[in-house]
């Protein structure tokens, strides 16, 4: 180095550490580098301050120190040298009451920024909030240079410069300044005359322009980073894919922190920085200019030479120096928040959030969004208002209204607008605006919002009746909408409707698109070609007054006197969140306490993104979940139906591992009536039955009465071949007094550290619903009586170990009413004797149940294994019980879905393949479907058509069996032995008898209107019948079919099934004389009688009557109606009788039959 450089230097030096003993400062920021020729430059830049000008907030009337101007001013002395640009990057003149100074010279924002020595300020979008004539006047008082290279007047005359060049140590610096085309987008009325350019268009033109007069190029760009609206251009992304020779970006609008020192950010190879809101922080930029060989400065690496920082001055000192000179604008500003202007009683506008972090304003209706939606259809004259709720804090408390009151409810500066829509446009912005939820979840405890809108695009709408579905889809989830008179809304219907004008202008006079991925719309309308667009009837109304603002100081003050109370509309709510309320009440403990933290956005802006869900509120609370999983009245149906609802064993068997491999602390049961009821089950004594019940690990089972079709005789079979154990704690051997030996009253298993306790019990109606002869020793205890002496038993620990829970494993009905839900039966008597089961399983009634009764939920899996009922059991760390929710899986509906399990399908198909020469034989056709539903009051086709052939096989004159011992219908088409099977798979025998015309009548009267046990099918009598009269009196007139009157003291022959003739399902023929059990099964005779005609029978509708053929019985309206049934065939005589069932012996059908007749009931 040479003499000469040496002594520059070191006089340089001198100068710098004479300096620092006035303001101390870092060397190497200032002097430029003699060796290397380098030179650092600092940038320091603000944005969004949106009037933060002191650390007070005025709209609440208090202090504030998470950031201002001041604030900021003191950390700018610090950090300033030489080498220092200070710049701002827009929405400086908007908020905190700064808007009171506008008129003012200077406005306090530009007064602040000129005392801090601004370089260059580039606008924002709410700069343009006044109109282009006061940002002029705004800005006119400022020393620093204004900056929007891509705003025009209608000359193509900027109204500011494009950009600035600042020159430190050398080093040109330029800054340009562009905003966000948008702008037109939110305040086009006042834009009408002006002309807003792409900033990338505007910035390539100032870098070409700027070609050798500018070293370094830094963008001061008020936009976020990523475009919005879908206008390329309008973010900094777009910006640097198509700009080259842009050295740093300064970006604002979107409100998040970029670029910390630890986490910078760069777009092809170009740093970007942005601001928190408020003052909050200060950005920062450190640049290292090289000078290059033709004496040139130039940033050699843009990653490497730049290094950005964003700095917090959160509780930061204030500078009292500008404090001092701001004080007139803030004690203006106090005085004017403090100004009262009327008074709430009756309690806050908002109540208390129920869950921290969730703002009840934006889930339920408030008092506060019907204020202001009273205050816009007031003083707009509309029909119908919309309004946001700008802060999730925002609310009015008892008391004294003052304007900085006002202001916490309504923020933004506002005006009133007036337009009008069609019912489809209204409907449209309803959707649009219920984009703000979430979409409900199974397992959602909360409601959420979607993070990719802002909390000040949720409208609430006032003037209509509507409800948010958030378990629809987005654009469907308004429903009941109405009128405010509660009629309906048609597309073609035309509203006024109030809303403010950004909502006006920015989404209702636009059309925009939808997201490809989210499905989110921008705007309501985004359909250019069959989509309209409301129309602006009024701009700025009462703008004499002021805001939206404003206008609600006068409401208040002028049109109620001074005087408001907290009012409801009661016109909206949320639906569809259908969440346990014990889990809910759980997650808002455990919210409010600390132990789940409601999600926000990752920018920070948006609270409450996430639902808080089961799940969450388990680990936290260390919560242990067992499900019950059943199934009930299986009844044998191992095959599956492809026409029907009937899954079959294998797709049973797969839905259960599924749900025992999704929670692996899962207990399989049954509620009885698992065998008997189809041939397949039948021929072979349950035993496929068995081995599916194995398979899916069923651990214990009630026994229904359907268990008892074939005596006691197997139970311990079943048990062995199913691994199971039977459970009846209520069934009583009458000869020892002693509980029956084939089952336990309970079993205790345990699962996931816990001991659930199953008690059994069986219907005391098995004493009628099976054959009577197989049940006469048994006494059926009251269900009650048992249930709660054995849950005594096992919770106080008499067992010999403590149970967690007990479940009652009943094969007690119960039915459930699809509109009120109101489950009434046996099991909603048990559940209402107090017995202290924690839940019932039920079953018998084939009904599908999920419910609560007097806090005892409920489930039945309707029937034939078309159905899993769950309960899912939910205990603390302490194992007590936090909740059990029934639940119902339909696999019906879904068992296209559901793939076979192969090892119960080999099971099952080998069983089918053994019987199928049997049962796949055809013995007759029918041209139409024989049709039955036992509940149906009347003579279905399949019992006029069964009955006739029972009097033709028996020859007597009238036969009579139960609606019940129907179990399915004949489809049209070929008759087959397994079809029989199905229709009757109980070993009921024919029972014949002479009886007289009243015993006839009084058998017929107990399946007149008896619901429990359906409607009695008979042929060889027409009944009349009125529904309106008492039961057991139900019949005006009986005749045989020629039409003659029954004889109610004359004997006729009259044929049943056994079943009923000793008591089942409560028919009474004990005035009967010479009664003689054939031991012939109905069905069996039937097969028999099919297989003896010389043609294939053909059943048509002519011949065969019933309710398939337009028959009615009295519908309970005071009516008599008669049931004109068709006469059939002639009888035949004994000798046939005697035939049939030798060639049932010669076709190897007898050798089939079960030795234990199985005897049919409900």
């Amino acid at each position: 180095m040479n003499k000469m450089l040496k002594g520059f230097i070191s006089k340089v030096a001198a100068v710098a550490m004479f300096a620092t003993i006035l303001t101390p400062i870092n060397l190497s920021t200032v002097i430029a580098n003699a060796e290397t020729e380098t030179v650092n430059i600092q940038i320091l830049a603000t944005s969004d301050l949106h009037g933060k000008f002191m650390p007070y907030d005025y709209a609440l009337n208090a202090t504030d120190t998470t950031g201002s101007l001041t604030q900021i001013s003191t950390k700018v002395n610090q950090l300033r040298n030489p080498n220092t640009i200070l710049v701002d990057n827009g929405d400086i003149i908007q908020g905190n009451s700064s808007e009171l100074s506008l008129n003012s010279n200077p406005q306090v924002m530009i007064k602040g920024f000129n005392e801090m020595g601004y370089d260059a300020i580039t606008l924002g979008n709410h700069e343009f909030n006044y109109g282009v004539p006061m940002l002029q006047h705004v800005m006119s008082n400022a020393t620093a240079s204004v900056l929007c290279a891509n705003l025009y007047d209608m000359n193509n005359n900027r109204f500011y410069s494009p950009y600035k060049i600042i020159q430190k140590a050398g080093v040109r610096v330029a800054i340009i300044g562009v905003v966000t085309p948008n702008i037109t987008r939110w305040d086009s009325e006042y834009l009408k005359t002006c002309k807003v350019t792409n900033p990338v268009d505007e910035v390539n033109a100032a870098i070409t322009e700027l070609k050798g007069k500018a070293d370094v190029i830094v963008v001061s760009y008020h936009a976020g980073e990523t475009a919005e609206y879908d206008y390329v251009g309008s973010g900094v992304v777009d910006l640097l894919n198509s700009c080259k020779g842009v050295d740093a970006v300064i970006a604002a609008h979107e409100h998040k922190l970029v670029g910390s020192k630890d986490n910078q950010v760069s777009y092809n190879g170009v740093k970007v920085v942005e601001n928190l809101p408020t003052g909050q922080t200060l950005a920062q930029l450190n640049i290292k200019v090289t000078k290059q060989a033709d004496g040139t400065f130039k940033v050699n690496d843009r990653v490497k030479d730049v290094q950005t920082d964003v700095i917090s001055v959160k509780n930061g000192v204030s500078d009292a120096t500008l404090e001092a000179s701001l004080k007139s604008y803030h004690d203006e500003a106090i005085a004017d928040a403090e100004t009262p202007i009327g008074t709430l009683k009756g309690g806050d506008l908002v109540p208390a959030d129920e869950i921290k972090g969730i703002p009840t304003s934006q889930t339920q209706e408030t008092a506060m969004i019907k204020l202001i939606n009273d205050v816009q259809k007031y003083y707009a004259g509309t029909d119908i208002s919309a309004a946001a709720a700008f802060s999730s804090t925002a609310n009015i408390k008892e008391g004294t209204i003052r304007k900085c009151d006002t202001s916490l409810i309504y923020k933004y500066a506002n005006t009133l607008y007036k337009l009008e829509m069609t019912g489809k446009q209204l409907k449209q912005y309803m959707e649009w605006s219920a984009q703000f939820y979430n979409t409900y979840k199974d397992g959602d405890l909360t409601l959420s919002f979607n993070e990719k809108i802002r909390g000040y695009n949720y409208d609430m709408f006032s003037g209509v009746n509507y409800d948010v579905d958030v378990t629809k889809p987005l654009g469907e989830r308004i429903v009941n909408l109405k009128k405010a008179d509660g009629t309906a809304i048609n597309d073609g219907d035309k509203f006024t409707i109030a809303v403010n004008n950004y909502r006006a202008t920015s989404q209702l006079s636009s059309f925009g698109s939808i997201d490809p991925i989210t499905g989110l719309k921008s705007t309501p309308y985004t359909d250019p070609v069959n989509d309209t667009l409301p129309t602006i009837l009024a701009k700025d109304v009462k703008i004499e007054i002021g805001g939206v603002r404003e206008l609600i100081g006068d409401y208040v003050k002028n049109v109620k006197g001074g005087t408001i109370t907290p009012e409801l509309e009661n016109n909206w709510k949320v639906i569809g969140a259908n969440w346990n309320p014990v889990f809910r009440a759980e997650a808002v403990k455990a919210i409010n306490a600390g132990k789940i933290n409601i999600p926000t956005s990752v920018d920070g802006r948006t609270a409450n993104v996430a639902a808080v869900t089961y799940n969450m509120l388990a680990t936290v609370n260390n919560y242990k979940n067992v499900d019950i999983l059943s199934i009930n009245d299986f009844h044998g149906t191992l095959l599956e139906d492809p026409k029907g609802k009937n899954v079959g064993a294998s797709k049973l068997v797969t839905a259960v591992k599924e749900y025992k491999t999704a929670n692996p602390n899962t207990v399989v049961v049954s509620a009885g009536d698992n065998y008997q009821g189809s041939a397949l089950s039948n021929l072979l004594k349950g035993k496929p039955v068995s081995d599916m019940l194995k398979e899916m690990g069923v651990e214990v089972s009630a026994i229904g009465n359907h268990e008892y079709d074939w005596g006691t005789d197997l139970f311990s079979q079943w048990e062995k071949d199913g691994n199971l154990e039977f459970l009846a704690s209520n069934i009583y051997d009458k000869t020892t007094g002693a509980p029956v030996s084939y089952a336990k009253p309970y079993k205790i298993v345990a699962v996931n550290g816990l001991k659930i306790a199953f008690i059994g019990l069986t219907t005391p109606e098995t004493a009628f619903k099976t054959k009577p002869e197989n049940v006469s020793n048994l006494d059926f205890k009251d269900p009650a009586v048992s249930a709660k002496y054995w849950t005594e038993y096992l919770k106080s620990g008499k067992a010999g170990e403590t149970v967690d829970a007990v479940v009652a494993l009943t094969h007690l009905g119960s039915f459930q009413n699809s509109t009120t839900k109101a489950i009434t039966g046996e099991a909603a008597d048990l559940a209402n004797a107090n017995t202290g089961v924690d839940a019932i399983i039920s079953a018998h009634t084939h009904n599908t149940v999920a419910g609560v009764v007097n806090g005892t939920p409920i489930v039945q899996g309707y029937y034939n294994g078309r159905n899993l009922a769950k309960l899912s059991f939910v205990f603390d760390s302490s194992n007590k019980i936090v909740a059990v929710t029934p639940t119902i899986d339909n696999l019906a509906a879904r068992k296209a879905t559901i793939a076979e399990d192969t090892t119960i399908k080999t099971v099952v198909d080998k069983y089918n393949t053994e019987l199928q020469p049997i049962l796949g034989e055809k013995i007759g056709y029918t041209d139409i479907e024989l049709s039955h539903d036992k509940i149906k009051e009347g003579v279905s086709v399949l019992g006029k058509w069964t009955t006739d052939i029972m009097r033709k096989i028996t020859n007597t004159q009238i036969a009579i069996t139960n609606g019940g011992g129907l179990r399915a219908p004949i489809a049209q088409g070929d008759i087959t032995v397994g079809d029989l099977y199905t229709v009757m798979p109980f070993d009921n025998t024919f029972v014949n008898m002479k009886l007289t015309g009243a015993g006839i009548k009084k058998a017929l009267e107990n399946g007149i209107g008896n619901t429990s046990i359906g409607s009695v099918q008979y042929s060889g009598v027409i009944a009349t019948v009125d529904l309106t009269r008492p039961f057991g009196d139900r019949i005006t007139a009986l005749t045989l079919e020629d039409g003659t009157p029954l004889d109610m003291a004359k004997e006729y022959t009259v044929t049943t099934n056994d079943f009923m003739f000793t008591g089942g399902d409560g028919y009474n023929f004990s005035g009967a004389t010479g009664a003689v059990d054939t031991g012939l099964a109905i069905r069996d005779g039937i097969i028999s009688y099919l297989r003896a005609q010389l043609n294939p029978i053909k059943i048509d509708d002519e011949h065969n009557g019933g309710n398939g053929n337009g028959v009615v019985v009295g519908g309970g309206n005071g009516s008599t109606i008669t049931e004109s049934l068709p006469q059939t065939g002639s009888n035949v005589d004994m000798t046939v009788l005697l035939a049939i069932g030798a060639m049932i012996t010669l076709a190897g059908v007898g050798a089939l039959k079960l030795s234990k007749k199985s005897k049919k009931t409900a």
